[in-house]
């Protein structure tokens, strides 16, 4: 049972609730995120404890005013298992009785108040948000103010003095405005999962503005696909290409117990793929000091990777560990998986429990003729998404060893460090790092070599700029147009060649709707990034090629530089900001969610040709 919306409580005392909830939000704020609070920290903690009491008190009141106590009791248990966990750890608390035990349990029950303080107001927000969910607001213009609210809480959370390490409010060009910027930027970044910095993640952020990162990314990457299936389900076909194709096409007609069930499966499969990849990259940290700093890291890549972030805690990305297994074996499945997108994944594991079935029956001594034939068909999107990522995964790799190869049999020199220069690496080696990097390029933004315009040749760099436009697949952490839309669009052309009526693939008809989004998200995108190229040139004065790397780096969220945005003026951090966050709701979504609702045209114009070509 919700609060916010319980008709039992008054709307006073709801009201009440929720304005001590925020001051304890404040609180919490002013204590953690200062060295030094500015106020009392006894005061602190008591506004914190008055928010617990009320939403006590309130949970109280309903239960005795409910006509259905055992119901109502049952809506409480997020409430009993938290106070029971916080229980738990009371009983089993050893407490020394000569080290004062009395402020050890004060300490606890501070630190319970305030762990069960946190939860409650995470569980507010989500529930408000589902509650927006079912109103009539537009489901993109949602999407549009959910990122934007997120964005503005992780700006904030940033801005805090915890958050930065003190050599960077020490440096002698430091400023508050432009502070706050790059506090905007870093948290649209991680947000939109992109991967363009303007602090260095390792060395500017503390642990605790580093954590702040991680959440934004698992928040910004993770929140997307459960948003996708969300409204998929809730509107259909009235959203973009992401959404409407993607859940659509592979969930079909969903109750709202199987959108649950969907929704469970994204939170529990991207938890165990991140959990997974964290426990093969530990081995990897080998320079790292304390195991618990190994944990860190390996925990921080191993999200970075399957959100495709990019952010690293190294400021020269992967370029350390370019010759681990662990970043061909792990980062590149870690990925690769999170940008095929949900439906894929989980058409993907429908297959596997399906033939895990038939070969657990044959081995059970039922007979290979006596076995069920359980076969799994594999929906259009499925097919076009893992066809058309092999195809540009194999041609990037190619495309980036013959490029670099030739610039290298010229006799051409690098300025990067030795072995970080893809041309002055053995072919073995270069065949490895161009595969990374036709990876990394459409979606994730790690690298492990140089980028800059001295170690990349201009047309490694343009190869790299193709792959970043195109991106991922549909309802994934990745951003561009997607690798739907580049087949969609490769398909109507070669419809049109052939002189077919309808574009076909593998059997199978695309609708037309589908087709005409296609080619309005990839005009758009075209549009955004030459718009965006446009103001970096006129703002930053730099050549073309790096503002249109850049551009199209921001744009497709990628997150790989040729180094410029760390040098970026304020106006052309905000010309990428706009970029990152147009790229990562989708040029469609934003254009939708700006225009508001369509009312469709009760008549039509007379046809006539016009002249094409």
């Amino acid at each position: 049972m919700n609060l916010s919306t319980s008709p039992i409580v008054p709307s006073k005392l709801r009201l009440a609730v929720k304005v001590i909830a925020a001051l304890a939000l404040v609180s919490l704020a002013l204590e953690f995120g200062f060295i030094e609070p500015p106020l009392p920290l006894w005061l602190l903690i008591g506004v914190q404890a008055a928010a617990v009491v009320a939403y006590v008190f309130s949970r109280g009141y309903e239960l005795a005013r409910s006509p259905h106590k055992l119901k109502t009791l049952r809506g409480f248990w997020l409430d009993l298992l938290l106070l029971g966990a916080v229980l738990l750890v009371f009983l089993f608390l050893e407490v020394d009785r000569s080290t004062r035990p009395v402020l050890k349990l004060s300490a606890l029950y501070i630190a319970a108040m305030q762990i069960l303080l946190v939860t409650r107001l995470g569980i507010e927000v989500v529930r408000l948000n589902l509650s927006l969910s079912q109103s009539r607001l537009h489901p993109a213009r949602l999407m549009v103010l959910t990122f934007a609210g997120l964005i503005l809480a992780g700006t904030l959370a940033l801005a805090l003095p915890r958050s930065v390490q003190p050599h960077v409010y020490e440096a002698p060009d430091f400023n508050v405005a432009r502070h706050l910027v790059n506090c905007l930027f870093t948290s649209v970044s991680a947000t939109c999962v992109t991967g363009l910095v303007v602090y260095d993640t390792g060395s500017d952020f503390t642990p605790v503005g580093q954590s702040v990162i991680l959440i934004l990314i698992q928040l910004g990457g993770l929140g997307i696909m459960v948003f996708g299936g969300l409204f998929g389900l809730l509107v259909g076909r009235q959203l973009s290409l992401r959404q409407s194709l993607a859940m659509q096409d592979t969930l079909g007609h969903q109750t709202l117990g199987d959108m649950r069930r969907m929704i469970w499966f994204i939170v529990a499969s991207a938890f165990v793929i991140e959990a997974i990849g964290a426990a093969m990259l530990y081995p990897m940290w080998r320079d790292v000091g304390t195991p618990e700093l190994r944990v860190y890291q390996s925990v921080f890549h191993a999200i970075s990777a399957f959100c495709n972030a990019g952010f690293a805690l190294r400021s020269d990305s992967l370029t350390a560990y370019q010759r681990a297994w662990q970043v061909y074996l792990v980062v590149i499945p870690l990925i690769t998986i999170g940008g095929l997108g949900f439906p894929v994944v989980s058409d993907l594991w429908r297959a596997m429990k399906v033939s895990f079935h038939r070969l657990t029956t044959r081995v059970a001594g039922r007979g290979a003729f006596h076995a069920p034939r359980l076969r799994h068909r594999f929906s259009l999107h499925t097919k076009i998404v893992l066809t058309t990522s092999l195809l540009l995964i194999l041609v990037g790799t190619l495309g980036f060893v013959v490029l670099e190869s030739r610039r290298g049999s010229m006799g051409e020199v690098g300025e990067g460090p030795g072995g970080t220069v893809m041309r002055e690496a053995s072919l073995g080696g270069r065949i490895l790092d161009a595969l990374f990097l036709s990876v990394t390029c459409r979606t994730a933004g790690f690298n492990t070599v140089q980028m800059d315009v001295h170690s990349l040749s201009p047309e490694s760099h343009a190869l790299a700029a193709l792959l970043m436009f195109i991106g991922g697949s549909p309802a994934s952490t990745a951003g561009g147009v997607k690798t739907v839309g580049l087949a969609v669009l490769c398909l109507g052309v070669l419809a049109t060649i052939r002189g077919r009526r309808n574009v076909e693939a593998f059997g199978r008809t695309i609708p037309e709707m589908i087709i005409r989004r296609v080619a309005a998200i990839a005009f758009i995108m075209f549009l955004l990034v030459g718009l965006a190229a446009i103001l970096l040139m006129y703002t930053e004065s730099v050549s073309m090629r790096e503002a249109v790397f850049e551009s199209v780096s921001a744009c497709g969220t990628v997150g790989l530089s040729t180094g410029l945005t760390p040098h970026l003026t304020v106006a052309g951090r905000l010309v990428i900001i706009a970029a990152m966050f147009a790229g990562r709701l989708g040029p469609l979504t934003l254009l939708i969610a700006l225009a508001g609702p369509t009312v469709p045209p009760r008549y039509e114009y007379p046809s006539e040709q016009v002249t094409i070509g």
